[in-house]
Order: C-alpha cells, then sequence, then structure tokens
C-alpha cells in the first residue's frame, strides 16, 4: 500500500528514509524509493510513525494511513534555517523566531529599509544536549 511520500523542505523527493510504522498490531519497517514514495506493508488505520536518514533532523509523527490518500512527510536537513513568524508585523505587535540548527548558534535582530540596522542581540542559543536545537 502506497503509505505517503517523503521529501526535505524545498519539496525535493528523499531516496532511502527508514521508516518504521507503529500500531497496536506491531510494526512494520519501510524505505522510500527513489521518487520519494513509501510503500508498506499495512492496513489502514492509525500508526506512529518514525523516520530517519543521515544528514537530515529525525521526525515521529502520528499517521492515520487511508488507501489513496498518501502522507506528505518533511524532514529538514542538517543546516541553519529561521525565520520570524508572523513574516510581517506592526509597530508593537509581537513576532516569535522559529529556528532549525544542528548547532548553537547566535540569533540577532535586523531592521531592513533604506539601510539595514542593528537592532539587538538577543542571544546565543545551545541546549547543551547533541541536536537540542533542531
Amino acid at each position: 500500500m502506497l503509505v505517503g511520500y517523503v521529501s526535505d523542505e524545498r519539496y525535493v523527493a528523499l531516496p532511502e528514509v527508514l521508516l518504521e510504522l507503529e500500531s497496536e498490531a506491531g510494526s512494520v519497517e519501510a524505505r522510500s524509493r527513489a521518487g520519494g514514495a513509501v510503500y508498506a506493508g499495512v492496513t489502514p488505520g492509525p500508526y506512529r510513525v518514525t523516520l530517519a536518514k543521515a544528514g537530515f533532523g529525525g521526525k515521529r509523527v502520528q499517521v492515520v494511513v487511508r488507501d489513496g490518500e498518501p502522507y506528505q512527510f518533511r524532514l529538514l536537513s542538517d543546516c541553519l534555517l529561521g525565520y520570524a513568524w508572523p513574516k510581517c508585523v506592526r509597530t508593537g505587535d509581537a513576532s516569535e523566531f522559529r529556528v532549525h540548527s544542528p548547532e548553537p548558534y547566535k540569533l540577532t535582530l535586523w531592521r531592513y529599509g533604506q539601510e539595514k540596522e542593528h537592532v539587538r542581540t538577543i542571544g546565543w542559543f545551545d541546549e547543551h544536549g547533541p541536536r537540542a536545537t533542531m
């Protein structure tokens, strides 16, 4: 049965991703194909799916497998990715930062207008564990 497709943060297919599908009936292992497709000998229903691939952050998701409705799995590569959310705010409104990093990082806030202006340094982020800021 086609369970879904695995891709990276740019929706590029990822081959050779190891998946473990766990349910009350037991667990099944599968690997993604060259085009990112994941086929497994499972029946429709709820599963806890664990994904792993070297060079990418691991992931565990709850999925309801349905015939004819492939699930889109996405893995983030081991590189620095970050953005503010929401992307635009008015004066006085709040925004938060979202970062994926395999290493500790220093976060600074900049204002971009007619000129680039350093607003302030927010700080260093390191949770003291391997891959803690992923």
